[in-house]
């Protein structure tokens, strides 16, 4: 299927990228990098007012939007290299819309930035081999690894057991202790601990069977998002590399007139593409059907591939300037590092898309 656009997609895609080209600069992206700048109210409220953090939430919440409309702005903060909480947002957003009316409220703060749902990025694995949090007696103990934007955050959506049942609830941050965590995607990262907290405040959205459904969705939902994401970031790269080749004059010559260099450049448009289109793909099958996850796990395996050679390729054209931090290469190549092994290495798609077409797995991929 050729995906191109629709119009009410490059609206979306017009005003995403006019907006944050003028909010966030070089000068205030090399803030974050180092840590002198972080979301406030006021930027995730900016970010809130132009509808982004519940863009799938039911329109009666202030969303409406589709799964490939979202992926539009978020491939747009890719682009931009903005760490921002509005893919998060955005799944929290489609598993609370399924949950009933007691969370319209909830859906609507959503929606307005008032209040933020985090989506915990513990693996599914390890949520049914044994939960990192567990609820017993009314009780909350356990500690969430890498929570993302967890400072920001009111809640965070995560696998965890109750009672000595596999559950998914949305757990209140404000009872856990955070230990904030340092990672070169820059997407505020905390190790939450729960110790002894009680559950007065835990919204449970599935449980038994039917959580194990729900959590598979949501990890092919952030995964889907997080691949949309470095396909953004993957593009920035290539387009400062074919700029820098295409000045960069050597022997007289700008660089992008040698031989070994085009074939560089071409590799990269390719792994580029290739990795965008799978993503759309993905995300397009997920949302005509839900229980379809099969194609994310293999573009995530494809896009964990493509982003080695995006990170190598655009570094070997920019030369020495590509090394130093003073360019702003080294913004989107960690971008595409850290989110290339987010959700899982290659060998752990390749077990999971074996799982789901109930198929033996080879000795290496169940390693």
């Amino acid at each position: 299927m050729r995906f191109a656009d629709s119009e009410t997609q490059r609206l979306l895609r017009s005003t995403a990228r006019s907006y944050l080209a003028e909010a966030y600069p070089w000068q205030r992206l090399f803030r974050f990098e180092r840590g002198e700048e972080r979301h406030s109210g006021q930027s995730l409220g900016e970010l809130a007012g132009l509808g982004w953090f519940g863009l799938i939430a039911p329109e009666a919440a202030g969303g409406g939007a589709t799964l490939l409309d979202a992926a539009v702005v978020i491939e747009e903060l890719g682009y931009a290299g903005v760490p921002s909480p509005v893919a998060t947002a955005n799944v929290a957003a489609y598993l609370l819309s399924g949950a009933g009316q007691e969370v319209e409220g909830l859906l609507a703060k959503l929606a307005t930035g008032e209040r933020l749902i985090a989506v915990s990025e513990a693996s599914r694995r390890q949520a049914s081999g044994g939960a990192a949090v567990v609820a017993a007696g009314g009780r909350l103990n356990g500690t969430l690894p890498l929570v993302p934007f967890a400072e920001v955050s009111a809640s965070v959506l995560a696998p965890l057991v109750i009672d000595g049942e596999a559950a998914l609830a949305a757990l209140p941050l404000a009872k856990a202790e955070l230990e904030p965590v340092e990672l070169i995607d820059r997407r505020g990262y905390a190790h939450a601990q729960f110790r002894d907290a009680d559950t007065s405040d835990m919204l449970v959205l599935a449980t038994g069977a039917a959580s194990a459904g729900l959590r598979e969705r949501c990890d092919a939902l952030v995964t889907a998002f997080a691949l949309v994401e470095l396909a953004g970031l993957m593009q920035r790269a290539l387009e400062l590399t074919t700029a820098h080749i295409t000045t960069r004059q050597q022997f007289g010559q700008p660089i992008a007139k040698f031989q070994a260099a085009r074939h560089r450049a071409a590799e990269l448009l390719m792994q580029v593409e290739t990795t965008r289109w799978a993503a759309y793909h993905a995300l397009w099958r997920f949302q005509e059907d839900p229980q379809d996850t099969d194609e994310v796990w293999l573009a995530k395996h494809w896009a964990a591939r493509a982003a080695d050679r995006v990170f190598q390729h655009s570094h070997m054209l920019h030369g020495g300037v590509g090394v130093g931090t003073e360019h702003p290469l080294h913004l989107f190549t960690q971008g595409v590092a850290a989110f290339a092994v987010r959700g899982g290495t290659m060998s752990e798609m390749v077990a999971r898309t074996l799982d789901s077409l109930r198929l033996t797995r080879p000795v290496e991929a169940s390693r």
